[in-house]
């Protein structure tokens, strides 16, 4: 029996199409210096171009020589060594799975607003979305074949494995406490947080919270693996433009998001990640209610909102939920989104259509 893993494209098409907005502009007007980087943090790929204007040093603080990509980098690798890794130990989300059956631990106020966000998120989707199912995304080992470029033979968990891993989650046994100056979480013996889910859109919102403190950016897209911000304006005008994947052909787009500065884009997929068994495809979304790869009529789903934290849970949210659940969760958060189904169907949420051009191809 055979298994191998696919990773298609994914890491350079997101690079690619973070940077479509950067070519579309052309040259930087004259007041104008333009800094562009490709590099990684948070385990993926980052892609960077910055608009600066004045006479600063291209894409600097205006204050020391310190270009503002590099403070963005910073700023990344800084969440996830301090908040986000269920890895390091440094983190507060590997803290509380350290204290998992041994009562409260004190979380900061970025932490708990992650935490209450996504408990309300769990209870709005009735458990599709759930952060406590850290070990049974351990047990698929989704971050080791994601990014293997030639993996050994994959071994499919047993059911018995996956029942035991669910026995561990449920996001109503994460217990998120006021106390008197501080906030605190507990969570029960067995259980494993992971904000995967929620993590590159919590950089999304960091970076734009970074860009903000430099008001000489003008203008900046910049993506976190695929998840994208828009920031300020183009030199030259206009809207920025991000591409929508198919996927039936990832290295094709459908067509076009056209966007001002302030948005998150956020884009969930059965052909981001994946590992075919006996000709049927495993991908890396679990549904937190079976256990398994999540099942509906979503192949791929996009999501674009002002806020980075709910465009990325809601990606997620609404592919396991599909297309008509998740468009009934999208209005109860204001936010806009295209599903693609099986057979590249396209359906969108109303407000989706003023962002939303189909290619050329498509039409």
């Amino acid at each position: 029996m055979k298994k191998y893993l696919k990773t298609p494209r994914v890491v350079c098409l997101a690079t690619f199409f973070a940077m479509i907005p950067a070519l579309l502009l052309g040259g930087c007007g004259q007041q104008t210096e333009c800094e562009k980087c490709i590099d990684t943090a948070m385990g993926t790929v980052i892609s960077q171009t910055v608009y600066v204007t004045g006479n600063s040093p291209a894409a600097t603080d205006g204050k020391t020589d310190e270009k503002v990509t590099d403070v963005v980098l910073q700023k990344l690798n800084d969440l996830e060594q301090q908040e986000l890794s269920w890895r390091l130990d440094s983190a507060e989300v590997a803290k509380i799975n350290a204290a998992a059956g041994k009562g409260q631990i004190q979380v900061s106020t970025a932490m708990a607003g992650w935490l209450e966000r996504c408990l309300q998120i769990s209870e709005q989707t009735g458990g599709a979305f759930d952060v406590s199912i850290g070990k049974l995304s351990r047990l698929w080992d989704i971050d080791t074949w994601a990014a293997a470029d030639d993996p050994q033979d994959y071994e499919l968990p047993g059911r018995e494995e996956i029942e035991q891993a669910l026995a561990s989650a449920g996001w109503q046994q994460m217990i998120l406490e006021q106390r008197t100056d501080s906030m605190a979480v507990s969570i029960p013996a067995g259980m494993q947080i992971d904000l995967g889910a929620v993590g590159k859109g919590v950089a999304l919102d960091e970076i734009h919270k970074t860009l903000e403190e430099h008001p000489k950016v003008s203008g900046a897209v910049i993506s976190v693996g695929g998840s994208i911000l828009t920031y300020g304006n183009k030199p030259e005008g206009g809207a920025w433009q991000i591409a929508v994947t198919d996927p039936q052909d990832p290295s094709q787009s459908v067509g076009v998001l056209t966007l001002d500065g302030g948005y998150c884009v956020s884009t969930s997929g059965d052909y981001e990640r994946y590992v075919e068994v006996d000709g049927v495809r495993y991908h890396h979304i679990l549904d937190p209610r079976t256990g398994f790869p999540a099942r509906s009529d979503v192949a791929g789903v996009t999501i674009v909102t002002t806020d980075g934290f709910l465009s990325d849970a809601l990606s997620t949210a609404c592919f396991v939920l599909g297309s008509e659940e998740g468009q009934k969760l999208l209005e109860k958060y204001d936010a806009e989104g295209l599903f693609i189904d099986h057979a590249g169907t396209i359906t969108m949420t109303e407000g989706m259509r003023q962002y939303f051009h189909l290619s050329n191809s498509q039409k």
